[in-house]
């Protein structure tokens, strides 16, 4: 009677139709589908009525709050004389008026409800896949996967493109690295690598075959190959590269090595091929194989001041040597002269105060080069004034020689061959020659030095003029059957230089040294007229005074003042090599002259009595 009376109401609400209490006077007919009301009726809840619609047949319409078309069953309604508006609807049924996709006959969704109204949940289709996600990145693995309408396990989820499930990193939302991989899922590996500068598998030149490939942290390229082996400076070309130096080149596996370069830096001293790791020990006062000795376990001596009454005080000029070792001659200003038989006796003077001198009776004269005769020992002093003296260690023949300046003395002497022919120059230019008789050879400029190579050379050296500026100058005399006028050198390099060289010596036909003031040091060949210019060694500038290169080598030894203080240089065909060390230190005097029987013996001296021996004890 409830839903009776509501729509009733509803009815005569909407059409102004009579009230229930007013029709209550009246039995309504029965009515349904078989038994239809009248003309003018309307079947309301299976009772006939007036229609209040007139001859319009009224709808009966619910509440449909979600507009699926399906109102609920408990819904409120309404009787409409005309079109049924939007949001009612004639048929009921609907479980759930809250979602329009819950009607009778929708279709059953994954959703844990019942979408179709029939009383169950999800008994439809199964519109959910699953996929595996082992490494938990959000993406599941390629492939088929799981229908259902929730997760199999707490692993699937319903997205899926992961190209490798077992590492977190690689998913379709990764940013790709340089790695190998594809880290992306698209398809490809390190496709933000393989184009422009520096791409991957491209050659580049930091390394031997070296090419291009990921680096460390994976954000681009580094050119990875073969490291290739430093070069070093091989300047004597002995296998060793100078210790402490620092690459000038690189060398890639199966390359050949280049000439006057090695890989290490093992030589301790790079101008000297007898001298690196490899080297044997000898008594030279050197550290022949580089383990930071000198002359070890051979007790040979060292570069030491000879201590001897008669050499002191003597302002020493020259030494000479027997090609044997002994005897050895110093000669000096004042007229000293002594020599010095064997290893074991002492010196013995010769000088002007003695019996035994050379020249007149308490001759002050001043010797400035001596030679000894390897035939028999004898030893040729010339000097002061035109003075020559041959002494035998027990007397001295002399002569005298006129010379033309007022000024001029002999300044060097040398002899060649059996019977010795002996040569001499003099401070004013002029080559003497002393056999049976006394020959001159005029020239212009002064000599300061004096050096044979074979038995048809000489090399004279000096400055041309007499006076400042003075042009270093090297002159060749030369002889067929006589000796002709001498050949000038031309030396490369000098120009503007003002001095003159001091001293010369042919090492052999390759290899001729001379050496002079401020440094000057020039090298040239009896094949040439050319001589190329040495530069000397980093630090103050030294007069060079005397050179001496032993028999059988091409390593010259320079004697220089550096200052007051004496220096000993040594120089080889590589450049400025390491020379031996005085004991204790270098004197602190002027050195005048060297001589040597080879490296293992050699004689300095020079001025306040100073002599040196190496080796001595």
């Amino acid at each position: 009677m409830m839903r009776w009376s509501m729509v009733l109401l509803l009815l005569f609400t909407a059409c102004s139709v009579p009230s229930l209490e007013e029709l209550q006077g009246e039995r309504p007919l029965a009515c349904d589908a078989q038994h239809p009301c009248g003309a003018g009726q309307v079947c309301v809840f299976g009772a006939c009525q007036e229609s209040p619609c007139g001859s319009t047949t009224p709808t009966v319409a619910y509440a449909d709050a979600d507009g699926d078309g399906f109102a609920a069953v408990d819904a409120p309604s309404r009787v409409f004389c005309g079109a049924v508006p939007a949001g009612y609807s004639t048929t009921l049924g609907d479980c759930d008026d809250a979602r329009a996709e819950a009607y009778p006959g929708a279709p059953e969704l994954c959703n844990g409800l019942d979408d179709n109204c029939d009383g169950q949940i999800e008994t439809g289709v199964v519109n959910k896949v699953w996929y595996l996600d082992k490494d938990r990145d959000g993406f599941g693995l390629n492939g088929p996967g799981t229908e259902a309408c929730d997760p199999p396990s707490e692993l699937h989820v319903e997205v899926t493109g992961d190209c490798n499930d077992a590492r977190a990193d690689i998913h379709p939302n990764a940013v790709e690295a340089c790695n190998g991989v594809d880290d992306n899922c698209d398809g490809r590996a390190d496709e933000l690598f393989t184009e422009g500068p520096g791409a991957l598998g491209t050659a580049c030149t930091e390394f031997c075959n070296g090419t291009y490939a990921c680096n460390d942290a994976q954000t681009g390229t580094v050119c990875v190959g073969t490291p290739p082996t430093p070069l070093y400076a091989d300047a004597d070309n002995d296998g060793e590269g100078e210790k402490d130096s620092a690459p000038v080149g690189e060398l890639c596996p199966g390359a050949p090595l280049p000439s006057m370069m090695a890989a290490n830096t093992l030589d301790c001293d790079d101008a000297d091929p007898g001298t690196n790791t490899q080297a044997t020990e000898v008594c030279d006062g050197l550290d022949n194989d580089c383990d930071g000795q000198v002359d070890e376990e051979m007790s040979c001596g060292s570069l030491k001041r000879v201590v001897d009454p008669v050499l002191a005080g003597g302002n020493w000029r020259t030494v000479a040597v027997h090609p044997s070792g002994y005897p050895v001659w110093v000669a000096g200003l004042g007229g000293r002269l002594a020599v010095k038989m064997d290893a074991t006796s002492a010196f013995v003077s010769h000088s002007g105060d003695t019996t035994t001198r050379c020249g007149p009776a308490g001759n002050t004269l001043d010797w400035h080069a001596a030679w000894v005769n390897p035939n028999n020992s004898y030893v040729i002093v010339v000097g002061e004034d035109g003075w020559m003296g041959e002494h035998n260690g027990g007397s001295c023949f002399t002569t005298e020689v006129s010379l033309p300046g007022t000024s001029d003395y002999f300044s060097s002497v040398v002899g060649i061959g059996s019977p010795a022919q002996v040569f001499v120059v003099t401070s004013l230019g002029h080559l003497y020659e002393w056999t049976a008789q006394t020959t001159r050879h005029d020239s212009p400029g002064r000599y300061w030095g004096l050096h044979a190579f074979g038995q048809d050379a000489l090399y004279a050296v000096g400055s041309t003029g007499e006076s400042s500026p003075l042009t270093p100058m090297v002159g060749l005399y030369t002889r067929s059957i006589i000796w002709g006028t001498p050949s000038v050198q031309n030396l490369q390099g000098t120009a503007g230089y003002n001095g003159g060289l001091r001293a010369v010596w042919a090492a052999d036909a390759t290899l001729i040294y001379a050496v002079g003031d401020g440094g000057l040091v020039v090298k040239g060949s009896g094949q040439s007229r050319d001589w190329e210019r040495v530069l000397p060694p980093s630090g103050p500038a030294v007069n060079y005074v005397s050179v001496a290169v032993p028999p059988g080598t091409e390593t010259a030894y320079v004697m220089g003042n550096d200052g007051n203080r004496g220096r000993l240089h040594r120089l080889t065909p590589h450049g400025w090599a390491k020379a031996p060390a005085f004991t204790p230190s270098a004197p602190n005097a002027p050195l005048r002259d060297i001589a040597m029987t080879s490296s293992s013996n050699f004689w300095i001296v020079g001025d306040d009595g100073n002599v040196y021996h190496f080796p001595e004890p």
